[in-house]
């Protein structure tokens, strides 16, 4: 039963609340069941409310942590403002439920995705008492898991009802400064003590500003805007995070500044406006954007982060000498650094400058890439990798989440040219397999009024396959893609082209599906050219949410490629 009184559960639940999280993801246990009776009476007292607030209860913690991460990219997308308030949350049960979260929170810390992972604790008497209790090692300690989210979250802290509410604001503070997770051990009758509603609204954490800094960072772009008659911009996921995207909007279309993205930052900016040149990964990109970017003589990159997925093994050629490199806290011009210059600041400076001399750039800028996937030399015979994704990108539509497993299928959407307004998660940099399935069940409640369509591969799939029967219990209808090339072909490329350690066990996924939501998704497979255009077609703008055959269930095709299909853009080396 909730409390009778206002309590810490309250309060944290209050400020989750305030933080622009209205789904908290997780898996009852005994030490958090008290808790979830709170949470249960925020869910009933805000039901009939603008922004209701609910539970999302998941198969297993490692699902509830990657529904979590790819939550707060979503929001983080689509509020798009400097030191937006903007969070998301896990709940999980000491020990057992803690650990198996961990490596989704290890992902977060990685991908800069603000979580707040919520551990249900045994009482602080029981630590005192120093008790021998299940979940724990058996030795009378209770910190020994506190320590391992330690290198995996930017703040922790064990409350007492004597911290509780102040430790909870600097937990909160931290994540939305440096969009990283943050944990909190909330012991049994800590959740349950007495306190005080919050007083204030937090107030976040600015950004250091060094005006010195500003004045030399100004007096550098000026000299490297005087000499530039062909720039271009590069635009990385941090853009998205630090609240950069409508800034970097307002600076191509206010300068005509053409501009590509890296792959993990696709949609990230509108790749509809004219400017859109393609993406960028090193080598692997199209001829026309590197010329683009790595010809440019002066670049301009905006949250931009090389790693070696996204740039085809450090394959860019990107000259420091002629670059404005922004961060979120700092910038690099022409190879000088400078600190105490925020994001924000730097693009506001650098539009007022760049609109001023704009006008010695060409008129003409490169061709506007409309269509990143070859087209299929024929529409006939069997259904092939590049049938699928170009039936795919050719019947996206404006404001889909398009969501990607990593692996083949996040390669070959990677090079999917976005329809307006359309958001592309992945998991480039982490690169966990399986986490895309819970990303879908994260973006489709956070955007409900949203067309989530995700891509997995098969065995991506047997990971994380629990969580299908989450959506039906939740009434979602996305459309679900499970691409079954028998095994794990991305490893294959890598190493072991037949190999059996890049075997799987083949399931008959539709009978699957089928069981797991009892029948409340409508699963077929593809084998025809045509026919997954035909399942965007009849499931697109206007008709949100609407079945091809069967109008109001879950869409579920499993895609039938061969077993050694390439992704259609790669130049990886078997």
């Amino acid at each position: 039963m909730p409390a009778e009184h206002y309590n810490i559960g309250c309060y944290l639940l209050d400020r989750l609340e305030e933080c622009g999280c209205a789904h908290l993801f997780g898996v009852p246990g005994d030490y958090n069941l008290r808790f979830l009776d709170d949470v249960m009476a925020k869910e009933k007292s805000t039901a009939n409310t603008a922004s209701p607030f609910k539970w999302i209860g998941c198969a297993n913690e490692l699902n509830a942590a990657y529904a979590a991460e790819a939550y707060s990219k979503v929001k983080l997308h689509y509020t798009n403002r400097t030191n937006e308030k903007q969070i998301s949350a896990i709940l999980t049960t000491f020990g057992v439920g803690e650990i198996s979260a961990l490596n989704g929170i290890a992902g977060a810390m990685s991908e800069r995705s603000p979580v707040l992972h919520i551990v249900g604790g045994p009482s602080t008497a029981t630590e005192a008492r120093r008790d021998i209790m299940h979940h724990t090692l058996g030795e009378g300690q209770f910190r020994d898991f506190v320590k391992m989210s330690e290198p995996i979250t930017c703040a922790r802290a064990v409350l007492y009802e004597e911290n509780a509410r102040e430790e909870i604001d600097r937990v909160l503070l931290q994540m939305i400064f440096h969009k990283r997770p943050g944990f909190v051990l909330l012991p049994l009758d800590v959740a349950n003590a007495p306190c005080d509603p919050p007083s204030t609204p937090l107030e976040p954490i600015a950004a250091p500003v060094s005006e010195a800094a500003l004045q030399q960072y100004r007096e550098a772009v000026q000299g490297l805007l005087a000499n530039s008659r062909h720039p271009a911009l590069l635009a990385g996921y941090l853009c998205d995070r630090y609240g950069g995207s409508a800034l970097t909007h307002t600076l191509i279309t206010k300068t005509n500044l053409p501009f590509a993205v890296q792959i993990y930052g696709k949609g990230v900016l509108d790749e509809s406006l004219p400017q859109f040149v393609g993406s960028y990964c090193g080598s692997t990109s199209l001829p026309s954007v590197r010329q683009v970017i790595e010809e440019a003589d002066m670049l301009v990159t905006v949250g931009a982060f090389y790693h070696d997925i996204g740039t085809n093994f450090f394959s860019q050629k990107i000259d420091p000498l002629r670059t404005i490199a922004i961060q979120p806290f700092e910038v690099t011009v022409g190879g000088r650094r400078l600190t105490g210059v925020p994001m924000e600041k730097a693009l506001l400076i650098l539009t007022e400058l760049a609109t001023a001399v704009c006008a010695q750039w060409p008129q003409t800028i490169p061709q506007h890439i409309t269509k990143g996937i070859t087209t299929p030399d024929s529409d006939k015979g069997p259904l092939t990798a590049f049938h699928f994704y170009t039936e795919l990108e050719d019947n996206l539509s404006p404001n889909d989440i398009l969501i990607a497993d990593i692996g083949t299928t996040c390669i070959s959407a990677s090079a999917m040219v976005l329809p307006h307004n359309a958001l592309f998660v992945n998991q480039f940099m982490w690169a966990a397999i399986g986490n895309a399935l819970p990303a879908a069940l994260a973006a489709q409640l956070a955007c409900p009024d949203r067309r989530v369509i995700l891509l997995i591969g098969d065995g991506a799939a047997q990971m994380t396959m629990q969580e299908i029967g989450t959506f039906v219990r939740y009434g979602l209808k996305p459309i679900l893609f499970l691409v079954n090339n028998d095994g794990y072909v991305i490893e294959r490329i890598i190493h072991g082209w037949d190999e059996p350690y890049n075997d799987i066990q083949g399931w008959d996924y539709c009978q699957v599906v089928t069981g797991m939501t009892r029948g409340r998704a409508d699963c077929k497979v593809i084998e025809t050219i045509g026919d997954t255009a035909e399942v965007l077609k009849q499931s697109g703008e206007g008709n949100m949410n609407k079945g091809a055959s069967s109008p109001g269930k879950m869409l579920f095709r499993e895609v039938m490629l061969g077993r050694h299909e390439l992704p259609v853009v790669t130049t990886m080396k078997r």
